[in-house]
């Protein structure tokens, strides 16, 4: 099993992919800018093997995430802005990201990104590239750099990017496409999603990948 850090813990995809990863055995630690509000999952919802603990660190912030990442095995990235604008959080993480890990010894990196990256995606269904892709231009813009400046580094990478991510029970009934949206593809709940990226913890399929998943 590995030692797994997860950046943006506190958010609603992060807490469940610091809970699944618990439950698949990894020893887990939640990096989050507040630690005060960081709630663990319960030895209910994760009855795995793993342990977990928390650190601060500000992802924007390249010495805070070195002194988190070191002695890790893969970091999670499941940051996001708490609207519809990225405010360069993307690009910023990765340069930070890139700089930490690549200093400390960290080989591999898993970052959410989003199934809108390839905003003109023919397997979009027509309103979604025409009406909801422009309103978050800025954000698929910035999600594109983080990939870049990632690509760009010697860090073995995955970018998991989910269609419109839905805060419903697990379904365990989604296609994944490598760098495209499985044709048609609306949705996924955030629960298959961070189930995923646990999988990926152990299996490495998707090495220099981008697996897009959806409904």
């Amino acid at each position: 099993m590995s030692n797994v850090i997860v950046f943006g813990a506190n958010g609603r995809t992060g807490h469940l992919v610091v809970r699944e990863a618990l439950r698949q055995g990894h020893d887990v630690t939640a990096a989050v800018r507040d630690p005060a509000r960081w709630q663990p999952p319960s030895p209910e919802e994760s009855p795995g093997t793993g342990t977990s603990n928390v650190v601060r660190a500000d992802v924007r912030d390249a010495a805070d995430v070195r002194a988190a990442v070191e002695g890790h095995d893969i970091v999670v990235s499941a940051i996001g802005p708490p609207g519809r604008h990225a405010h360069g959080l993307y690009s910023d993480a990765a340069r930070a990201l890139v700089s930490a890990m690549e200093g400390a010894g960290v080989p591999r990196l898993i970052a959410v990104t989003s199934g809108g990256v390839h905003d003109r995606d023919p397997n979009f269904p027509w309103w979604y590239r025409n009406l909801v892709a422009p309103l978050a231009r800025e954000l698929y813009d910035d999600m594109r750099l983080m990939e870049t400046i990632v690509r760009g580094s010697t860090i073995d990478w995955t970018f998991v990017r989910p269609a419109r991510l839905q805060d419903e029970p697990p379904t365990g009934n989604y296609r994944v496409v490598d760098a495209s949206n499985p044709k048609g593809g609306r949705k996924v709940t955030r629960t298959d999603l961070a189930r995923f990226i646990a999988r990926e913890l152990d299996e490495h399929h998707w090495s220099h990948a981008a697996p897009t998943l959806a409904e």
